[in-house]
């Protein structure tokens, strides 16, 4: 049984892992209480996340007297679908992970490998992320718990948006080698659970991508705008990762 704080109020949940799953529900049951069923490869620190973000949903169920079942969002069965242009969203959007609980050992992807965290609190006045073959979270002595957890959890987005531009254009060159019509350039931008859409004529990829190896992030970016399957000969390979994480992992 794990446990979450909001406030005064406290969340007792259950964690389940089903291995071919590739959506996260979070349940509220008479018998079980709060059960979050979730693909493997998530870490309990990415459930808090989850919880955090779905804190208001799940008290009002359990202040209730129905049981509940939050519907999970449809699984994306390949990346080749285009959504319509959707309103651009701001840059500094925050990441799944900002109000989660960050310890030391913690695992996040890059690339398709996981690394793990450092945490150092020293006598500094900014906080900074560095990636040394791991994460290294440098924050002030003077952070209590909740300051160092939405800090980290900044402090991970940032990272992983000042690296998508020039991740996804190494990964764009690539597939212009495959593609004779392939665009000059992507952009990447806050897409939620979406892994890319186009707006304005541009391919929009979700920043997130970056938890993906390269490999995938070529066949979503080559979905926008051709058959994926046929261009690539290991199509599947590249593609199984979409069906075995989830976006939401950070």
């Amino acid at each position: 049984m794990y446990t979450y704080q909001t406030g005064n109020q406290t969340i007792d949940y259950k964690i389940e892992v089903v291995p071919n799953r590739t959506d996260i529900t979070v349940q509220i049951c008479d018998k079980e209480g709060v059960k979050v069923i979730i693909p493997r490869g998530l870490n309990e620190n990415n459930v808090r996340s989850i919880i955090a973000r779905k804190a208001t949903w799940i008290l009002k169920q359990l202040n209730g007297s129905q049981p509940a079942e939050e519907k999970p969002a449809a699984p994306k069965k390949e990346a080749v679908k285009k959504e319509t242009a959707k309103k651009e969203a701001p840059k500094a959007a925050a990441s799944a992970a900002k109000t989660g609980s960050f310890e030391e050992g913690d695992k996040f992807p890059y690339l398709g490998r996981q690394y793990r965290l450092n945490i150092v609190r020293g006598d500094v006045a900014k906080a900074e992320m560095t990636f040394r073959a791991k994460f290294i979270a440098t924050v002030p002595e003077s952070w209590n718990e909740q300051q160092t957890n939405e800090g980290i959890g900044q402090l991970l987005t940032e990272w992983y948006q000042g690296r998508a531009g020039e991740k996804f254009q190494e990964a764009l060159k690539s597939v212009k080698k495959a593609a004779d019509n392939a665009p000059e350039s992507v952009k990447w931008d806050e897409l939620g659970e979406e892994y890319a859409t186009t707006q304005d004529n541009t391919i929009v990829l979700n920043w997130r991508l970056l938890t993906a190896p390269l490999a995938t992030i070529e066949y979503v970016i080559a979905s926008q705008f051709t058959n994926a399957d046929e261009l690539f000969e290991d199509a599947a390979e590249r593609k199984q990762w979409l069906s075995d994480n989830t976006l939401n992992a950070l």
